[in-house]
């Protein structure tokens, strides 16, 4: 019994700081979470739990921003996303991904570099082949490790412009679409399994907390300043990421 609420305080922190992430930025409740599950739970095992427990923010943040979802923008990215997650869920089932997992913390120092220096200079349409690009992407690396945003923050970001509630409106209503569906992927694979569901209720009272708190600062902040924190969080993941698993 000790053991088992010393594993719901290792979850009921972390997602505190999770939520504030998300509530802030968008995205990254995931990643956070993701620096610390490891160290007491699998790594596929953390990944179930994580997406799991990232529902919650998106879902109370898509209800929030409602007047702001475009369904039209969501769907086309949500398509190749969930194809592709659900190839990489069933190929994680029997693969080791430590090393995989050093590689994607450079991809998102790369993202966030070229993000920083470039962003201004960037405009992405809503089409075919960028839905493709970054719904695949995101699937991949949500069905391996947990961490499916930045593509699709990257994404929405382009197509949102100045306008920090469509953006957070349609990333939370695209992270809760996709959301459902790999965690039943992850049941039907058995990797989330009953065991698990104990540390969803820590889970989601943190990242509500942290939500809350996060959803009031970026009410007081400008879109130029939360992209700054977007891109910021996007390289310090990825540093984080790869020096924890080299």
């Amino acid at each position: 019994m000790e053991l088992d609420f010393m594993k719901m305080l290792y979850v009921f922190i972390p997602c505190i700081g999770g939520g504030l992430v998300q509530g802030t930025t968008g995205f990254g409740s995931g990643i956070f979470v993701m620096l610390f599950f490891p160290y007491f739970l699998p790594l596929l095992k953390s990944s179930a739990l994580s997406s799991l427990i990232s529902l919650c923010p998106c879902m109370m943040l898509a209800w929030r921003f409602r007047a702001h979802i475009r369904p039209k923008v969501v769907v086309l990215p949500a398509i190749f996303y969930l194809t592709f997650s659900a190839l990489a869920i069933r190929f994680a089932a029997n693969t080791d991904l430590t090393q995989l997992k050093a590689f994607f913390g450079l991809f998102l120092i790369i993202i966030s570099l070229y993000f920083i220096f470039f962003a201004d200079k960037l405009r992405i349409k809503p089409n075919l082949l960028t839905a493709f690009i970054c719904g695949s992407i995101s699937g991949v690396a949500s069905g391996l490790f947990g961490i499916g945003g930045p593509p699709m923050v990257i994404y929405m970001l382009g197509i949102a412009g100045d306008d920090k509630e469509a953006y957070l409106a349609n990333t939370q209503f695209f992270f809760c679409l996709t959301g459902i569906y790999t965690a039943f992927l992850r049941v039907v694979n058995g990797i989330l399994t009953p065991d698990l569901l104990p540390l969803v209720i820590p889970g989601m009272i943190g990242m509500t907390i942290g939500k809350n708190v996060g959803v009031n600062i970026v009410e007081k902040i400008d879109v130029k300043l939360m992209k700054k924190l977007i891109y910021a969080f996007l390289g310090l993941s990825g540093l984080l990421t790869f020096v924890t698993n080299i």
